[in-house]
């Protein structure tokens, strides 16, 4: 065989060795950005029709994502029922999620409230006296703070309108944050409320 021929030969097992480890290395990429995209974007549990999610399988990061992309404008009823836990959350268009705690699963606990910010820190709850005068508007009537011991009469009252209301407004140093009350009906379920009497 002359070296004319054994050059050609020796080209083409050398391209084809190329071709067949990029593929390999390309299809390894592929399935590596796939795994990689799986475990560093799980995805969140999802609320159903009703407004309801069970986080109880649900890693921290699902649960993080879950309250990033919640639906906003309407309440959703977050329960994990391995703990025994459960809140409501509404979350408004400009990303503030408030938790009303109406109905506490615990008789020891009183019924509150906590405004969060789109980083989930809360910037004010119902019972905390450094805050200042709260006012909670349901569909522009105001009931104060009905989350306040001295009047249980006004509490029950505002449990009563808050079923039918469209709007819920809270107002406190100077700001005023809105909230549509859709899917009202979750609020008649028990959720845990934390603060002790």
């Amino acid at each position: 065989m002359s070296l004319h021929y054994i050059l050609p030969l020796s080209f083409i097992f050398t391209f084809a060795g190329l071709t067949g480890c990029q593929t390999l290395s390309k299809t390894s990429s592929t399935v590596s950005d796939k795994v990689m995209g799986m475990l560093g974007k799980e995805k969140a549990p999802e609320v159903n029709q009703k407004g309801t999610v069970d986080i109880s399988k649900s890693t921290q990061q699902q649960l993080e994502n879950l309250l990033a992309n919640m639906p906003k404008n309407q309440w959703v009823y977050i329960e994990n029922d391995q703990q025994g836990t459960s809140t409501l959350k509404n979350k408004s268009n400009d990303n503030f999620s408030l938790s009303l705690k109406l109905n506490c699963k615990i008789a020891t606990q009183r019924p509150t409230f906590s405004l969060t910010n789109k980083d989930d820190q809360e910037i004010l709850k119902a019972h905390d006296s450094a805050a200042g005068q709260i006012q909670i508007l349901l569909d522009n009537k105001n009931y104060g703070n009905p989350f306040e011991l001295t009047n249980h009469q006004k509490f029950q009252s505002f449990k009563t309108a808050l079923a039918q209301a469209k709007v819920i407004k809270i107002f406190n140093a100077s700001k005023l944050y809105t909230f549509q009350n859709n899917k009202a009906e979750l609020l008649t379920k028990p959720v845990s409320c934390r603060d002790q009497l």
